[in-house]
């Protein structure tokens, strides 16, 4: 394959993936409409320091407004053209603009297929456990119909559910998805196929059915109860084809995936929104791999916002399942020298592939591409951006290396690599062209089933989930509750963040867990994820504050986040791992109890 570089005229003052984008349209690829966009639109989160500006451009058809930052501007998320994206960036109340990015579960793909497990939920938790309580899931397939989520007269536990593939009409939420309220899901139920009945298209084995049951599922069906039997449930089914929104040469080719981060914004919004003054705790078990992992990105910043509004707000996030993967690298470029990234790539890798490589504001590296065979393909310096260029003039790579993010004034370095690349090993060479820190790290972006990742010796810490880095989320680790040595799961995430603090916040029982098996009325499945510990940690929290309203007490996201800390088992033989276990492991008799004890005090 002959390859070029090339430079681009592409505005670099942006961020890479709105770069990348702005790239591919420059070459006549066309941004196809998706489930919550038109042709030719992109879905954004922005950070905006006047939101009725915002809201007057006429560019912007808007979505939510997640609240404020601590410094009063506002997170928000809408619908902009591509072709404005640079002057709505340029805009004096926007601070900060940034594209949806596709979300993956954090079920654990490579866990093994047979083992002897034990059941998760046999703590004889009480009907009343998790009452006045409302538990939000955010996820994909929903089996309302399966029995473990109905009342003992075949009622819905559902008080609403937004399928975000619906239809849209008028009075969808931020104009797209179709949603039902619990009268709408209970007349379904009485048909003789309750999916057909809502136009709702669910698969076997549904990730989201599984991660609802562990929280709050009643065991009226299975026989197995999850954490808060008796919480009321709002279910979020995220669009599928949300992200890749790309047609070349006449064909569509929408990814599929576990919505976006757009959506995942309006999902909560959404939730906390039905939930009014209720106590409300929302489980999100999805992640990506990249990003700046310092908490500064805007969906943990819209996440710190939601939580930080009121009082009896939670939101609980996996820590992710890339601990062996071999994603992510950190070092020190010395000035006037350089660091080569070591990048292993497959032959005929099918798909595409992204690297983010964070560093000091105060630094200015230059990146240099060099392909396997050993030939340098081009560099960048810092506020500058670049392709490689096939010899029918097809963009192969982009690489960009942004000057100061707004969100932490650090800077970044992005590449883009098509499919198919030729395979080997490909280096990123770092130079020190002015060093002050020198410190750096870079992650690879999920890739399920085609993950490539950097040459061994790997640096396995760092590797939480893109969004669980945040200040106000409560993040989850995962441990196998089915050995006797309670080992923490070889998947679960490793912190700390990279800005240094502990994360995840804590461990539960995430490996090999039995619950709901879509499409099956009473049946259960297996499987294993922090996907499947952050459910258990989500259903403790609705105890908590089933607890505290017994009492008639709020709690705040601090207080909730102290009484888990006080209340974990730090016994196990985990101690070698800090940064993987946090606070330790979840410990749901003395959650309760702590917080009948704060309140007894009162």
């Amino acid at each position: 394959m002959q390859l070029q570089f090339e430079s681009t005229d592409i505005f670099a003052d942006i961020d890479p993936r709105l770069q990348r984008l702005l790239e591919r349209k420059s070459r006549g690829i066309t941004i196809a409409a998706t489930t919550s966009t038109e042709k030719e639109e992109v879905a954004v989160i922005a950070k905006v320091n006047n939101l009725k500006e915002w809201l007057s451009m006429n560019e912007v058809y808007p979505g939510a407004n997640l609240g404020s930052t601590p410094n009063g501007e506002r997170i928000v998320t809408g619908r902009i053209p591509v072709s404005r994206i640079e002057h709505i960036k340029q805009s004096d109340c926007v601070v900060s603009l940034k594209p949806a990015q596709a979300l993956k579960s954090t079920i654990n793909i490579n866990s093994p297929a047979t083992a002897a497990i034990q059941d998760l939920c046999s703590q004889n938790s009480p009907e009343e456990q998790g009452s006045g309580v409302i538990v939000g899931i955010i996820d994909v397939g929903c089996d309302f119909a399966h029995k473990n989520f109905r009342n003992p007269d075949g009622s819905t536990r559902l008080l609403a559910f937004w399928n975000q593939d619906g239809h849209s009409n008028p009075k969808s939420p931020y104009g797209y998805g179709q949603q039902y309220k619990r009268d709408e899901i209970n007349q379904a139920l009485g048909a003789s196929d309750p999916y057909a009945a809502l136009g709702y298209e669910l698969e076997e084995r549904a990730h989201g059915t599984h991660v609802m049951d562990i929280a709050v599922g009643n065991g009226q069906g299975s026989g197995l109860s999850g954490v808060a039997p008796a919480a009321d449930i709002v279910f979020v089914q995220l669009s599928q084809n949300e992200y890749t929104p790309l047609i070349e040469n006449g064909e569509q080719a929408v990814e599929s995936c576990f919505g976006d981060t757009v959506a995942l914004l309006e999902a909560m919004r959404y939730i906390f929104d039905i939930a009014g003054d209720r106590p409300c705790v929302i489980n999100i078990s999805l992640g990506l791999y990249g990003g700046p992992h310092d908490g500064s990105t805007l969906v943990e910043q819209g996440i710190d916002a939601l939580v930080s509004e009121k009082p009896n707000r939670a939101i609980v996030i996996a820590a992710g399942n890339s601990y062996d993967t071999g994603i992510h690298a950190s070092g020190i470029v010395l000035p006037n020298q350089h660091f080569d990234l070591q990048w292993q790539i497959p032959h005929k890798n099918p798909k595409q592939k992204e690297i983010e490589i964070w560093y000091d504001g105060s630094d200015r590296f230059q990146l240099e591409i060099i392909a396997p065979d050993g030939s340098s393909l081009g560099r960048v310096d810092l506020g500058e951006n670049g392709e490689v260029v096939d010899s029918e003039d097809n963009t192969i790579i982009f690489f960009t290396n942004r000057h100061s993010d707004p969100n932490n004034g650090d800077n970044v370095i992005c590449v883009f690599m098509e499919p198919d690349l030729p395979g080997g090993i490909w280096t990123l060479r770092l130079h020190g062209v002015h060093v002050i820190n020198g410190k750096f790290h870079a992650w690879i972006e999920r890739e399920d089933h085609s993950q490539t990742c950097f040459v061994p010796p790997h640096d396995n810490t760092h590797t939480l989930n893109t969004i669980a880095c945040g200040y106000k989320s409560i993040v989850v680790g995962s441990y196998d509750n089915t050995k006797t040595n309670k080992p923490l799961s070889f998947f679960s995430s490793s912190g700390p963040t990279r800005d240094g603090r502990q994360k995840p916040d804590l461990i539960a029982p995430g490996h090999h867990i039995w619950a709901a098996a879509s499409r099956t009325a009473t049946q259960v499945i297996r499987m294993s994820g922090t996907s499947m510990a952050a459910p258990v940690v989500t259903g403790a929290i609705a105890l908590i504050f089933a607890e505290a309203l017994a009492h008639n007490q709020s709690l705040t996201i601090e207080e909730i986040r102290e009484l888990l800390a006080a209340s974990t088992q730090k016994n196990f033989p985990i101690h070698s791992q800090p940064e993987r276990y946090g606070y330790g492991a979840i410990n749901l008799n003395a959650a309760v109890s702590a917080v009948q004890d704060k309140f007894t005090r009162l």
